[in-house]
């Protein structure tokens, strides 16, 4: 089975039958008989869908035929330098060639060297996630992690349990319908983010106690986070920028970046702050559109966009309407209404 094209993010689903695999690429199997009463539907699935520089996989049903399942789409799809696996629900057991194993119970997490073909054993119904990441993401995000392989992070404690709530939140067809290029990488940016604070800084901070997770940010980080700040928003309009593009500006790593936005930011990446000043401009255009002829297309390439249809979709889930609409309305957007 060959994961789905990176361009179309299409669904790939495939029963654990190798013979009849051509004739059923696109719906699951349905088993013969009911392995496990509590969940009662005896389907087994994985669906596999590629965002950029990462795979997802959602494995589903009963135990050992998921997990067959799951064996054969890893060891036909493309190969990730790691693998991170979540269990959503039931109990997973793995295995590398070296016959190290980690067992994961609801939530646990475990990164996993992708190029060893890990077993995957299970004794009940098994829910979980299996995302692929890229030697792109590898090198920007985890130098030095391959220790960290084939040990459990447990889901119930620090940012792991961030982590673990994430991913526990997202639905394959949510995943499966995203076309922007920028959501797309979005998501690898929270994951990563996520996954390094986990393995890096240990527990998340209890409510009102700075002194766990994250280091309070130095006042060099404060200070580097407002000019980073400034720049986006003397530069969104550029389509082309990026982490790297700030971080070059800047003479930092990428890495460096995204702990500078994590730390001093306060939770606000790198992303989620050209993103908002993509959007207020945008919403300020719009506004004076009303008073002459622009066209929403034209306000969001000259905002950085280089999707329209995109622009519209977060347009309306930050302020609650179409471009369009907001543009007749002419008031300002509650973000802008002191500037």
């Amino acid at each position: 089975m060959k994961f789905a094209d990176e361009r179309q993010a299409d669904t790939v689903s495939a029963p654990h039958e190798l013979a009849r695999r051509a004739a059923s690429m696109s719906a699951p199997l349905e088993a013969e008989d009911d392995d496990d009463p509590e969940h009662g539907t005896g389907l087994e699935r994985c669906t596999v869908v590629e965002l950029a520089t990462m795979g997802f996989m959602r494995v589903q049903g009963p135990a050992e035929k998921a997990c067959r399942l799951a064996m054969t789409a890893i060891r036909e799809g493309r190969r990730f330098p790691l693998q991170l696996v979540m269990v959503c629900e039931g109990s997973l057991t793995v295995r590398d060639p070296s016959e190290r194993s980690v067992t994961l119970g609801p939530d646990d997490m475990a990164l996993l060297d992708g190029n060893a073909g890990p077993t995957l054993l299970s004794l009940q119904f098994v829910d979980a996630w299996i995302i692929g990441l890229s030697d792109t993401l590898v090198a920007r995000w985890l130098q030095g992690s391959a220790a960290a392989t084939g040990h459990r992070l447990q889901g119930d404690r620090g940012w792991a349990r961030v982590l673990s709530a994430y991913l526990r939140n997202w639905e394959f067809e949510q995943l499966n319908g995203l076309i922007s290029p920028f959501e797309k990488e979005i998501i690898g940016e929270h994951v990563m983010s996520l996954l390094s604070m986990a393995l890096a800084h240990g527990p998340a901070p209890a409510p009102g106690d700075a002194s766990r997770g994250t280091q309070p940010a130095c006042a060099r980080d404060r200070g580097l986070h407002a000019r980073m700040v400034q720049w986006i928003r003397d530069n969104y309009a550029n389509p082309e920028i990026g982490v790297a593009t700030l971080a070059t500006r800047f003479g930092v790593s990428t890495r460096y970046v995204h702990k500078v936005f994590l730390n001093a930011g306060s939770g606000e990446t790198f992303l989620d702050a050209l993103r908002r000043e993509r959007l207020e401009a945008a919403a300020r255009l719009l506004r004076a559109s009303a008073k002459g002829p622009a066209g929403v297309s034209d306000i969001a390439y000259a905002c950085g966009f280089s999707d329209p249809g995109y622009f519209s979709q977060v347009f309306r889930r930050k302020y609650g309407m179409s471009p369009s609409d907001h543009a007749r309305q002419g008031e300002p957007a509650p973000e802008d209404a002191g500037r």
